[in-house]
């Protein structure tokens, strides 16, 4: 029994989407404390902003394909 390509692909970006949408809510629900350092600030920012970019124009991709 061979897999469908395609069920494969729809199987990835499933995970994928799921880990953006886990980076997003662990971003609100891991506010950094006071004491530390602002670099290790701006990289949460940034893996947040790269995670809603990313799950944003994954939505847009599905919706050009339907």
């Amino acid at each position: 029994m061979r897999n469908n390509p395609d069920d494969l692909s729809n199987q990835l970006v499933s995970k994928i989407k799921k880990w953006l949408q886990s980076e997003i809510a662990s971003h609100w629900e891991n506010q950094p404390d006071q004491d530390v350092d602002s670099r290790e600030i701006d990289i949460l920012d940034g893996r947040y902003e790269c995670a809603r970019g990313l799950i944003t124009q994954i939505k847009k991709w599905e919706n050009d394909i339907d």
